[in-house]
């Protein structure tokens, strides 16, 4: 059994929730690997316009001061990550507990297939492809969708068909020598018997 990821310990930890605590400990940890002064961080930011000056930088590393989606935005383009990167911690192995709230612990590999928009951070058993596909799709940009549209399209469409199998809801009726299952919507879901030739 892996131990749990605790969120860096903050010199104000009341009100600072764990990501917030990953955040501070991530701009350090990345600022630190590319060799940045906080002096050449605030210069970065700058030059995107967005300023938090060095001092602003040491207390968000310390925990003194929280990170709003703007600084976390500039963050991620001055250390060439993405946001997800602040977001979560390291950790040794992908099934590392990741507390996200005070509630909610992932595994690190379903805290970062939530935070890339890969899947739900909870799916349930029923209809499972069916959530993930419905999850990308509200994750991704309209100009994005039309891929993962037609996947979840089609997977309703399997589901549908395969509750109308099982209830044996719709209607039946014979064409053309055949019988045929209906959904309730009136899409064909089954067809039995031999074709006619014509």
């Amino acid at each position: 059994m892996t131990a749990k990821t605790p969120p860096p310990e903050s010199p104000k930890p009341s009100g600072w929730g764990p990501v917030s605590r990953y955040v501070a400990a991530n701009v350090l940890r990345f600022r630190t690997d590319r060799g940045l002064s906080t002096t050449r961080l605030a210069a970065a930011l700058k030059e995107l316009g967005h300023s938090i000056p060095a001092t602003g930088i040491t207390r968000i590393e310390k925990g003194e001061r929280r990170v709003d989606t703007d600084d976390l935005v500039a963050l991620g383009l001055a250390l060439n990550v993405s946001p997800a990167a602040l977001l979560l911690p390291p950790t040794e192995d992908s099934e590392t507990p990741v507390q996200l709230t005070g509630q909610v612990d992932l595994p690190a590999r379903k805290a970062w297939a939530w935070v890339d928009g890969d899947e739900p951070h909870a799916p349930t058993d029923r209809d499972r492809y069916g959530q993930v596909l419905r999850f990308r799709l509200d994750s991704r940009p309209e100009w994005d969708r039309d891929p993962i549209r037609k996947m979840y399209n089609a997977v309703l469409k399997e589901t549908s068909d395969r509750n109308a199998l099982a209830s044996q809801s719709g209607t039946f009726s014979m064409e053309n020598g055949q019988l045929v299952l209906r959904s309730d919507d009136g899409r064909e879901v089954q067809r039995l018997g031999p074709a006619k030739e014509g």
